[in-house]
């Protein structure tokens, strides 16, 4: 990563981080990265953090959002479509979305775009509690008691804003007890706040199958999301292209060498590009 990306990428951290009301909240918010590491790059403090810290941190606080123009790709404006509508109108939708067509660049990009929205990367690890703290983090609230505590304290605040909007993404990565604790978050926001659930096609699979079996509480989590899935499979045949040349590619022989190697996948997709970026800036 260059130095010119990685002051962006502080940019976007310093921008992340004034959404909370201490350093604190903002580091616990975040996956893999300390309080101390924020500290170090808001003060340029930058000789030990790899590229790889750095790459954790852009991928979280919306880096692409300042560095990668948006493109509007099958998979981008469908999204944004879908995250409007849910915010506008309190909907639940869940989507099943395949890898690397974008899915989290729309979710972060949305929601630095639109007040009230509020996002969380879901993860495997995540017992009741855990998601709970890092939901009410993502207010920029300070998170204590119990688990009924804890959801009566984001439904209250949540509830009593114009126009909300809570992303869960990668909701697949979640334990059956936490998709659980969404259902009853959905139905005690239900008309007030817009919902998304989205995640890989094994969501919808997990969940439709559990359906089908009869597993106790799937029926309520698939009810919870109008009893259907919003799929997206494949990139449109000139989506790596409208990327591309939104960020800065126009030599149609390199876009159709990064659209045939990307193996219909926008994460190495945008890696070929930077990858022809470094080699055009040397």
């Amino acid at each position: 990563m260059t130095n010119e990306q990685k002051v962006q990428v502080r940019d976007a951290l310093l921008r992340y981080v004034g959404n909370f009301s201490s350093q604190t909240l903002a580091a616990e918010s975040l996956q893999g990265i300390s309080a101390s590491t924020i500290a170090q790059v808001k003060n340029n403090n930058w000789e030990l953090l790899s590229d790889r810290l750095w790459h954790t941190i852009a991928r979280q606080v919306g880096f692409y959002c300042g560095e990668w123009a948006p493109a509007d790709t099958g998979a981008y404006l469908l999204l944004r479509i879908l995250f409007s509508d849910a915010q506008h109108y309190a909907m639940a939708y869940g989507i099943a979305i395949s890898k690397g067509l974008g899915k989290t660049f729309t979710a972060t990009h949305y929601t630095r775009e639109n007040d009230n929205t509020f996002y969380i990367a879901c993860n495997e690890q995540y017992n009741r509690k855990a998601f709970m703290h890092n939901l009410i983090k993502s207010a920029g609230l300070e998170a204590t008691g119990t688990v009924p505590q804890l959801m009566e304290q984001f439904t209250s605040h949540i509830t009593t804003l114009d126009e909300p909007l809570l992303i869960l993404d990668d909701a697949n990565k979640l334990k059956d007890r936490v998709l659980h604790l969404v259902v009853l978050l959905a139905n005690a926001m239900a008309g007030k706040v817009g919902i998304i659930v989205m995640g890989g096609n094994e969501l919808r699979m997990r969940i439709v199958e559990g359906v089908r079996l009869k597993k106790i509480g799937y029926d309520e989590i698939y009810k919870s999301i109008g009893r259907r899935f919003i799929t997206l499979g494949s990139l449109g045949p000139k989506d790596v292209e409208l990327v591309c040349r939104a960020n800065g590619v126009y030599d149609d022989d390199l876009i159709s060498h990064i659209t045939d190697a990307c193996d219909n996948n926008l994460h190495t997709a945008v890696q070929l590009i930077h990858q022809s970026q470094i080699k055009m800036a040397a």
